[in-house]
């Protein structure tokens, strides 16, 4: 007989593949948008290192409190070779000139990016994860000469993940193994159809004052252009709506 206090799951993560590269058209307090996600296979590792903020608060001799902020992760990326046409992009690379050629400026930019693959699992299972805001550095190579074997020279990139302006959502992850989620394979299958875009969580602001999430705040908007509900004195307002004096 199991036992029910005991969590089940697959036990090992066996194989990175299915990386997924979707470009940000739009990332702003009204919206964020994607271009589709284009699948580049090759992939050789995906090491993501959190980035955290700390704080720790003593009293009476001994630690009492402790506040620990992540807001998103350094990715370290090894692939065979990114196809160039994606990693001109990533770079902020131009074809200047006849077209041919990728020239690299002082003033480039990199292309924020959202970034996802697939984890295989034991026993079958998957688990799927897009960072929805990315950044890159340019990729360090090491390319040597052929001697008595075959020298392999894959890119390496690091990269910056953040929150999504728009939501302040910095990953989304799902895992076939997680029954209480109801994750399937089906869902799995098309995961990386689009980049999820949620609703801020709890609603968004401007100017301090809070709107609900059923009216999202299109970007530049102005405070009196926010929904507003009449109040009579004594009514009950629900947390999140705004009030206007008659």
């Amino acid at each position: 007989m199991s036992n029910p206090n005991v969590a089940s799951g697959a036990v090992g993560r066996i194989n990175v593949r299915d990386v997924h590269i979707a470009f940000i058209i739009r990332d702003d307090r009204g919206g964020a948008e994607f271009e589709p996600p284009t699948l580049i296979p090759g992939a050789m590792q995906v090491q993501l290192t959190p980035r955290a903020a700390n704080s720790t608060i003593h009293g009476d001799g001994v630690s009492r409190y402790r506040v620990v902020r992540v807001d998103g992760y350094d990715v370290a990326f090894d692939h065979n070779r990114i196809p160039a046409q994606i990693l001109a992009r990533m770079k902020g690379q131009q074809y200047d000139g006849d077209g041919k050629v990728r020239n690299t400026h002082a003033g480039d930019v990199p292309a924020d990016f959202a970034m996802g693959w697939t984890v295989d699992l034991t026993g079958g299972d998957v688990e799927v994860t897009w960072l929805p805001k990315c950044s890159m550095t340019p990729p360090s190579r090491n390319v040597q000469q052929s001697t008595d074997s075959i020298n392999h020279s894959p890119d390496s990139i690091t990269i910056f993940s953040m929150p999504l302006e728009y939501n302040r959502y910095y990953e989304h992850i799902a895992d076939t193994s997680d029954t209480e989620s109801g994750f399937t394979k089906a869902d799995a299958a098309v995961f990386f159809d689009e980049v999820p875009v949620l609703p801020p969580r709890g609603g968004a602001e401007v100017n301090g004052l809070s709107a609900p999430l059923s009216s999202p705040i299109p970007a530049g908007a102005d405070i009196l252009d926010l929904p507003t509900v009449p109040v009579e004195l004594g009514t009950p307002v629900e947390v999140g709506a705004t009030s206007k004096k008659k």
